[in-house]
């Protein structure tokens, strides 16, 4: 068994992917956990809790080589906390191939990082790209998000990073499924319109955008195909970069979706971002191919349209605000 440390697994995607690598019986899941709490919570699925943070940077060091981890998954979406892991990481990577040279050993596993980042790195144009076109350099077609333009630097400095750690970078396109909970910026003021009757409902989006898309079980099984793909590719030419992407869908068609098993008669009035860095980043139009994830990785979507299948995913959003509101 190969064992996984996964850093957010308390989180949306890490759930997804933690419960993938569980299932499949082929790894012993480890994830870390910033509470007792949180600890609790990722036992009773299974998961191996190891109580701590990135920042603590020396107890997780030693937490990786007590449980004998092999590959480091990172879904918690950190900007610094993501850098602080990396050069922990590179630490421990120079450390074991030093230990190794001692031993007279000339080959020595790396210890594996995988990166999960986000297509929003290529910014938003209509024009195709795949996650062979280069990102935030003078050759790029258009700048990342300014909301994650930190993280095409941190891409290349995890490339960089080949020497003493085997990496890959994982970028889901903008995710949806279960909770749906990265989208109640724009549904909730659809439901509040229909809980006060009003007639109109302004959204913060821009009305021309397309954001390509991914189920959140789908990203879950990318990771998971990341994860048992890492060894075979790393030391190869492959570029260890995939794009995750679904589907393309019109914000305008996403939310009369929404409107509709909402139950909503009025206008849905898609009011524009006005600068709101998190609000110009769900709109970034993306016309992606996954064709690199399928052919090397073997990943194999199974969820393919956020529209079409509605009425689940507007029921899904509702009973998961009435759960939180519950507990």
């Amino acid at each position: 068994m190969v064992n996984v440390l996964i850093v957010g697994a308390t989180g949306y995607i890490g759930h997804a992917l933690a419960q993938s690598l569980v299932r499949s019986g082929n790894h012993r899941v480890y994830g870390l956990a910033r509470t007792i709490g949180k600890g609790q919570g990722l036992a009773r699925v299974e998961v191996i809790p190891i109580i701590g943070s990135i920042s603590e940077s020396t107890e997780l060091l030693k937490a990786i080589d007590t449980f004998h981890i092999n590959i480091v998954v990172d879904v918690s979406g950190a900007n610094q906390d993501s850098r602080i892991l990396l050069e922990s990481l590179k630490s421990l990577g120079h450390n074991r191939a030093s230990t190794a040279v001692s031993r007279g050993m000339q080959h020595a596993p790396k210890l594996g990082f995988i990166y999960t980042s986000g297509t929003w790195v290529h910014g938003s144009s209509n024009n195709p790209v795949n996650d062979l076109t280069p990102v935030d350099v003078s050759e790029a077609p258009t700048p990342p998000a300014q909301l994650v333009s930190w993280r095409a630097e941190l891409e290349k400095d995890i490339l960089d990073s080949s020497d003493v750690l085997d990496v890959m970078i994982i970028r889901p396109a903008l995710v949806y499924g279960r909770s749906n909970d990265i989208w109640s910026s724009l549904l909730q003021p659809i439901y509040s319109a229909v809980q006060s009757g009003a007639s109109s409902a302004a959204v913060a989006v821009e009305p021309d955008s397309r954001p390509g898309l991914v189920h959140v079980d789908d990203v879950g099984s990318g990771l998971h195909c990341a994860v048992e793909k890492l060894p075979l590719i790393s030391g190869t030419a492959v570029y260890p970069v995939f794009d995750l992407v679904t589907s393309e869908e019109a914000m305008r068609d996403i939310l009369g979706a929404a409107a509709r098993e909402f139950g909503f008669n009025g206008t849905v009035q898609l009011a524009g971002t006005e600068g709101n860095l998190f609000a110009n980043a769900l709109c970034t139009t993306f016309n992606g191919s996954s064709g690199r994830a399928k052919t090397i990785l073997g990943w194999e979507p199974k969820r393919h349209g956020f529209v079409k299948d509605m009425d689940i995913h507007a029921r899904a959003w509702i009973a998961s605000k009435q759960e939180t509101k519950q507990s």
